[in-house]
């Protein structure tokens, strides 16, 4: 109960609401479920094991460095362009990472300040080498 309020209580946030409404804790109810039923099935598909987890977030770091080295040479600094035109380009589109992936490399590029989300995450600015 605790982490569907904070998740819905985030959704809020993000929405710019400065309270949850029932939306939000639908969407928090959702994203709950699906997130514990993946990890139930992931579980016992065999990767619930210390070591399938460790292959799959090995997996999942080199692909988001591959990822950020991508980026780095698609967006100069002092351009911008929409996320959902990355999210296109870079997972639906013939690159073919997943989207984890493309999440992790823009929050650790934005971590290193060599990016900003501006228009509530919408545009992806580059603003350093």
């Amino acid at each position: 109960l605790e982490a569907i309020t904070r998740i819905a209580e985030s959704l809020a946030k993000l929405s710019l609401c400065a309270v949850a409404t029932e939306t939000h804790v639908e969407e928090a109810m959702r994203l709950f479920l699906a997130s514990t039923m993946d990890a139930a099935t992931s579980s016992s598909s065999g990767l619930g094991s210390r070591g399938g987890l460790q292959q799959v977030g090995r997996e999942l770091q080199e692909e988001s460095k591959k990822v950020e080295e991508e980026l780095r040479r698609r967006l100069p600094v002092g351009w911008s362009t929409g996320l959902g035109a990355l999210r296109r380009e870079f997972c639906d589109g013939g690159r073919g990472f997943s989207e984890a992936a493309l999440g992790r490399a823009l929050g650790v590029l934005q971590r290193r300040e060599l990016v900003q989300l501006r228009n509530g995450g919408a545009m992806v600015f580059r603003c350093a080498a």
